[in-house]
């Protein structure tokens, strides 16, 4: 049987790499480097990153989201009642003038907190914490809002316009001054310097006992002269555990016996004393 024939291509090459390991390790190094350069030649090129875009796409969405996440500072003086700012936050009221104000009241006629808790409520709304002297005249005695909120605009300091509101309370109108401020929360309505008090003598009105109905007294005694000796006279009293009114009638014992001095007199008997016999 014959044997096959040579491959022309692969004989030579075979022959070549199986003459010395020299030329088998420049044939391996050959073949790996003409896949690297026909890689590089011919693979896909990188697409250019988009990361600054992406970076920009979300600065701006945050941006955008912040925004609308910020409260609108409202210029409109719409009137508020103490019930209708119930349960809103902080940032809803600074939002609005006549609520800022609204607001502020609400808390510095509140008798329930302490004064550190009262001056950190109170300083919420305010564009410095209240000193000693806002301390000094806060109510001691309960004082109601007895109605809405009326606002109007005002000249405030260094040319800038101001938004004045009246609270109504039983001692009086409380009258806030308000500027709109940047804060690191945004811009929102701050009650200004001095911070509004009420009179304190009005205040102190409100704590006055009534006198329509003045204290009296729990036991009370009342006795009725006689008119004359010989007649029966009666005598009332009241004690605080019984009301029912007693009648005692007196008894006329005429003058008591005037003693004469000397010896006792014996008396004249029928009879010999006993033991005189």
């Amino acid at each position: 049987m014959s044997s096959s024939a040579a491959n022309p291509v692969l004989a030579p090459i075979r022959r070549w790499v199986l003459y010395s390991r020299t030329n088998l390790t420049i044939t391996i190094v050959s073949a790996f480097g003409v896949l690297f350069v026909a890689g590089a030649v011919f693979g896909q090129s990188p697409t250019p990153s988009n990361t600054a875009s992406k970076i920009q796409a979300s600065a701006a969405t945050t941006a955008t989201d912040a925004e609308s996440a910020a409260p609108d500072l409202s210029y409109e003086l719409t009137e508020v009642t103490e019930s209708s700012i119930a349960g809103k936050s902080i940032a809803s009221v600074a939002e609005s003038a006549p609520a800022t104000a609204m607001a502020y009241a609400h808390v510095y006629v509140d008798q329930s907190l302490s004064n550190s808790e009262w001056k950190t409520k109170l300083g919420v709304h305010t564009a410095e914490a209240p000193g000693v002297t806002v301390v000094n005249a806060r109510p001691l005695v309960p004082v109601a809002i007895t109605g809405p909120t009326r606002s109007e605009i005002v000249a405030g300091t260094g040319g800038e316009s101001a938004v004045q509101v009246i609270v109504p309370t039983q001692a009086g109108n409380l009258r806030v001054t308000l500027k709109a401020s940047d804060t690191a929360k945004g811009s929102t309505w701050q009650v200004q310097m001095p911070l509004p008090t009420l009179d304190r003598s009005e205040i102190d009105k409100l704590g006055a006992p009534s006198l329509a109905n003045p204290p009296t007294s729990e036991a009370a005694t009342t006795t009725t002269t006689p008119t004359s000796p010989t007649s029966p006279s009666t005598i009332l009293t009241t004690s605080p555990t019984s009301t029912a009114s007693v009648a005692v009638p007196s008894v006329d014992l005429g003058p008591a016996p005037v003693p004469v001095p000397g010896p006792i007199p014996i008396p004249d008997l029928d009879t010999p004393l006993p033991g005189t016999l």
